[in-house]
């Protein structure tokens, strides 16, 4: 289950992320729309960068560790899962695809809940599963890999115009480029802090 702490994160940075969503998208001022999806992907990125310092600096499980970083990327897939719903429902219709990834978004956004939720009984129980401890650092490990490749792809591929209204999904594109950026800053966080931790099986 999510504490009271990161669930007050989760709908405060939903919520807010969403109204300001509402007041900015529009073909018109593209910017506006960057600068939200930037602001609000990184501030999970920072919230949850804090977070799995200071358990580190409290001398935390992995088990915790690992629980804090599951939840945070789960934050920032559901996020992008909102964002593309609430632009693409109510006010860009004219791209199509839009729920594929609005979908994948929100299905790991919840096998990150689950896998967050396994590793804090793991951490209440003062125990650690070390197969699936090496899973998720194996994920991790491919998740900052794919990110960074997917932030050099979309900052070199001159076909992804960001600031260009005319392409059907722009806003699209700015939602997975930070959200990438979020993604790999957590990754290589929790990677950094969990070296040499892991338990053998």
């Amino acid at each position: 289950m999510i504490d009271k702490t990161s669930l007050v994160v989760w709908i405060t940075t939903l919520t807010i992320g969403v109204c300001a969503l509402m007041l900015v998208t529009g073909p018109t001022h593209p910017e506006h729309y960057m600068a939200v999806t930037a602001l609000i992907s990184f501030a999970i990125a920072v919230f949850g960068l804090r977070e799995i310092i200071s358990l580190d600096q409290q001398g935390a499980s992995i088990s915790a560790v690992s629980a804090a970083t599951a939840r945070y990327m789960g934050l920032v897939y559901a996020w992008g899962a909102v964002a593309l719903f609430v632009t693409y429902f109510f006010i860009l219709p004219e791209w199509h695809e839009w729920p594929v990834f609005c979908a994948a978004f929100a299905v790991v956004a919840a096998v990150s809940l689950l896998f967050a939720a396994v590793m804090s009984k793991d951490a209440e129980r003062g125990k650690d599963d070390p197969t699936l401890l090496k899973i998720g650092r194996i994920l991790t490990i491919v998740q900052f890999a794919g990110t960074i490749v997917a932030v050099i792809g979309l900052m070199i591929d001159p076909d992804k115009q960001f600031l260009n209204p005319e392409r059907r999904d722009w806003a699209a594109q700015t939602v997975f480029l930070f959200g990438a950026i979020a993604l790999a800053a957590i990754s290589a966080a929790a990677l950094f802090y969990t070296r040499d931790r892991v338990p053998a099986a």
